[in-house]
């Protein structure tokens, strides 16, 4: 393509003017002519005649120039827009296989919030309206519009009818459902949320995954009896299920169902109960007691305990551990407001329980603006780990109070541990755990006053995590990264290789509380090149 050059200036008919524009001379008569001797009348008409023909020229030029210049600003305007399709079209995405491109959707498109009212929280619609492409993906992968929450009280009442969620389901062909219905407490629903209660409780059988918050909601939701759920895998419903009439016993026939949420149930009730207790995996629950024994003993394919502290929840120790032979996961949700004979969550799990199976245990926080200040219970968790003998891989402590030398004993009876997870933030001041003492006890190598001895500290350690609020006293940051840097074992060493057979490979250092000299980390990326994976956050800034 011959590029473009100005037009020569015989090749270009451009404006050229026509009339001398003589000032000096015009000046000198306006100073010196007058009376008989001045200038005819006709010369000086003739002349404004040529002048105005020569205006019109001139803004005939400039029109014409501006009209270019406008023509030249949209082509290049065209020709940038010409570029970027091209360049979209040399897009590495538009290569990529629509298998996988569905892989992403599906792995991107959780939750539709149907009543938000704001596109960027409903992912397969947002996806579908980004080009004509993704939208045909969009519309041929049911799975993506399967996924919907409702909030009944946020619903806006300026239209009858609920075209949306009508549209949701229609896309999601016959796809398994996933429900979210929230919404606050009701003691009766307008016909419109009734009508979206009773259009999800009409796809009963297509439910996978069923949260429900309020009684209202569930009342209407089940208000045809459904009592078969071929699908159903996961269900969430508060403390109001034991209230209604046979609420957890509609689902005995439910051949998938392996989760369940509920935030109180009378556990003397659970001998009698129909639901499936014994071919759950996972139990949420706000209650504990000696009648849970009855899921406990009982063969049952249990394998994960959730427990969380309310206000309304009971917690009480039983007379003797109960054996909980199949728990490989236990997680706490402590809080401070509980009923006033209610034990501590921590205390009463610890001590009426073993868990031979145990490879994850995680304690935290279940609401950080509640004030929790009880103490850690020592002695009860050491009986734990003695009694259950288990081999614990995975430990997350979040906003405990726990002092760091009580943190090293328990880390001391744990060296199957392979994840250790620690944040004091929203502890309050010198009771949080991550000191200089807990950092130095962590480093591989520590002096004993004659040679180097390899640490009997968590030894398989391979990935580490701590989020320092500052409610502990400070540490040396020098400190921490030669920790990191010790557990990196090129091979070699002569000490027994069970002792210490694991190095780091992934370390996560937040800061949300403070910024931090990055000078001192540079050591890490050195680390991260040779295969280590580090991130470190300081007051929200990514240094590595």
């Amino acid at each position: 393509m011959q590029r473009w050059s100005p037009p020569s200036r015989t090749g270009y008919n451009a404006f050229q003017p026509q009339f001398d524009l003589n000032f000096a001379d015009l000046y000198k008569k306006l100073r010196s002519e007058y009376g008989p001797t001045a200038q005819s009348k006709v010369k000086m008409t003739n002349d404004i005649s040529q002048i105005e023909t020569e205006i019109e020229d001139c803004e005939a030029e400039i029109h014409w120039l501006q009209s270019h210049v406008a023509f030249l600003h949209n082509h290049s305007r065209h020709l940038d827009e010409y570029k970027t399709c091209l360049y979209s079209l040399m897009s590495p995405i538009r290569k990529l296989p629509d298998e996988l491109t569905l892989r992403i959707f599906d792995y991107a498109c959780g939750l539709n919030n149907l009543t938000s009212g704001q596109l960027k929280t409903m992912p397969a619609l947002a996806i579908s309206s980004v080009c004509s492409h993704w939208r045909n993906l969009a519309k041929a992968s049911p799975q993506l519009w399967s996924r919907m929450r409702i909030n009944l009280t946020v619903m806006h009442t300026d239209h009858l009818g609920f075209d949306l969620l009508q549209m949701y389901l229609d896309s999601s062909q016959q796809y398994p459902l996933s429900f979210e219905i929230l919404g606050d407490k009701l003691e009766t629903l307008d016909p419109r949320q009734a009508m979206v209660c009773a259009t999800v409780g009409a796809c009963s059988d297509r439910w996978k995954e069923l949260a429900v918050s309020q009684p209202t909601f569930f009342k209407v939701l089940t208000a045809q009896n459904p009592t078969h759920f071929p699908v159903l895998e996961e269900l969430s419903i508060s403390s109001f299920a034991f209230r209604l009439s046979g609420s957890l016993d509609r689902f005995q026939d439910s051949p998938k169902l392996r989760s369940l949420s509920i935030s109180l149930f009378p556990l003397s009730k659970l001998p009698r109960s129909l639901f499936p207790w014994n071919q759950l995996n996972v139990l949420t629950i706000c209650s504990y007691s000696e009648e849970l024994k009855y899921l406990l003993d009982g063969p049952s394919d249990l394998t994960e305990l959730h427990f969380c502290e309310w206000a309304d929840g009971w917690f009480k120790q039983t007379t003797s551990p109960m054996l909980a032979s199949s728990i490989q996961t236990v997680s706490l949700s402590v809080a401070a407001s509980t009923q006033p004979e209610s034990e501590s969550l921590v205390d009463v799990i610890f001590a009426s329980t073993t868990c031979p199976a145990l490879t994850s245990l995680s304690i935290d926080r279940a609401d950080l603006d509640d004030a929790y200040d009880r103490p850690w219970p020592k002695e009860i968790v050491q009986d734990f780990l003695s009694r259950s003998s288990c081999r614990l891989t995975t430990l997350s402590i979040k906003s405990i109070p726990l002092s760091d030398s009580d943190l090293i004993d328990t880390l001391a009876r744990l060296p199957s541990l392979l994840h250790l997870t620690i944040d004091d933030t929203c502890v309050s001041y010198n009771h949080g755990p991550i000191t200089s003492y807990l950092v130095q006890s962590l480093h591989a190598f520590r002096y004993n006053g004659k040679s180097l001895t390899p640490s009997v500290l968590v030894p398989k350690l391979q990935s580490l995590s701590l989020v320092s609020g500052g409610a502990s006293k400070g540490f040396s940051d020098t400190d921490l990264v030669e920790v990191v840097a010790s557990r990196q074992y090129p091979g070699g060493y002569t000490y027994d290789s069970d002792t210490m057979k694991s190095f780091l490979r992934s370390v996560v250092l937040q800061f949300p509380d403070r910024d931090i000299s990055e000078e001192v980390y540079v050591p890490l990326k050195r680390l991260e090149k040779a295969g280590l994976r580090v991130v470190v956050i300081a007051l929200g800034r990514i240094l590595i």
